[in-house]
């Protein structure tokens, strides 16, 4: 499916310039379309699975309401739900969605202290929207048995994508993480949708002021959990071995606080959202790395880099969060 078919489908009309590839995936493009109606940007997703579809219609869910309550963000082509949210089906089982072009550019981490102080209270204005998360929607963090760990880290050092020792960091990290979910129990069964995928990348800076990219991986979260998560990605820690600034958590969580957010436990478990996602993305990591979806050798290539990054963030969390715990008690 073409990009001009797909604004065909979509309804934005007909291409007036030459599109330009926003980011090239190649499985799941994006692309910048102008057209008789705008400019804006497209994506374009082959269907996961059956799964993927009610955690695309969380999702937009969420994007619904965020616009609706003024959140600081590109406007959907159109806000009206289907089976798969906001995405529309094109053919040969893709998916479509649009928004508005955005002119701006990406603050790089750590960022500055009034984004970050922006990015707190952004988080405890997405909370008020309270869509409570569907715990029958697939795209949480999930459990996997033993064995099926066992056969998937069997594989990676197989295929070299992880060594002995990336092995026996993730399965440590496998293993704190149940931990935490186990023990945050309650928490975990009240969560709501929120966007989960607040970090720099997700933002851009103009004229206008910040505004809030992509809700295409909102889904169930504890907003405590979101606010730390944001925090300490916009203080710039990431996939790799970044240590984040304290000022910039401290603002991200002022500005929170500010905003009427309610402040969870200043303990450890205040990293059970953010170190469960991790570990969950790295399971999604490994398999693209492996081939389990597709792909060719250089994109699964990517993704075993990706993978190795992610497994060096879990070490150092699993050493830094009674640290990290004690700047939220300030």
């Amino acid at each position: 499916m073409n990009l001009a078919q797909a604004a065909e489908r979509l309804g934005l009309g007909q291409l007036l310039d030459a599109p330009l590839l926003l980011k090239d995936d190649e499985q799941s493009p994006v692309w910048k379309a102008v057209t008789d109606s705008g400019s804006w940007v497209v994506k374009i997703v082959p269907c996961w699975g059956d799964f993927w579809l009610p955690m695309a219609a969380q999702a937009g869910a969420l994007e619904v309401a965020a616009w609706e309550i003024g959140i600081a963000m590109p406007e959907p082509q159109s806000t009206t739900l289907g089976e798969a949210g906001l995405w529309r089906p094109i053919g040969d089982g893709v998916y479509a969605r649009a928004v508005r072009f955005v002119e701006g550019a990406h603050p790089t981490a750590p960022t500055s202290e009034p984004l970050a102080a922006w990015a707190g209270g952004l988080v405890a204005d997405l909370a008020r929207c309270a869509i409570p998360a569907d715990p029958t929607v697939d795209g949480d963090y999930r459990s996997y048995s033993q064995r099926e760990w066992e056969e998937w880290f069997a594989q990676a050092e197989r295929l070299e994508v992880l060594s002995a020792e990336h092995v026996r960091i993730f399965k440590l990290s496998v293993e704190q993480a149940e931990a935490m979910v186990e023990d945050q129990q309650e928490l975990w069964r009240s969560k709501l949708v929120m966007h989960r995928d607040i970090r720099h990348q997700n933002v851009l800076t103009g004229s206008g002021g910040p505004v809030l990219l992509d809700f295409d991986a909102a889904g169930a979260q504890d907003p405590w959990w979101e606010l730390v998560f944001t925090a300490f990605g916009l203080a710039g820690f990431g996939r790799g071995l970044e240590v984040p600034e304290r000022r910039i958590v401290e603002a991200c969580l002022s500005g929170y606080v500010a905003a009427g957010g309610a402040v969870g436990a200043v303990d450890e478990s205040a990293f059970t959202g953010m170190f469960a996602g991790r570990v969950g993305a790295a399971a999604w990591q490994l398999w693209m790395a492996c081939g389990h979806r597709g792909g060719s050798q250089e994109y699964q290539a990517g993704f075993a880099q990706t993978l190795r990054d992610s497994v060096k963030a879990m070490a150092m969390m699993l050493n830094a969060m009674p640290t990290w715990a004690t700047w939220l008690k300030a």
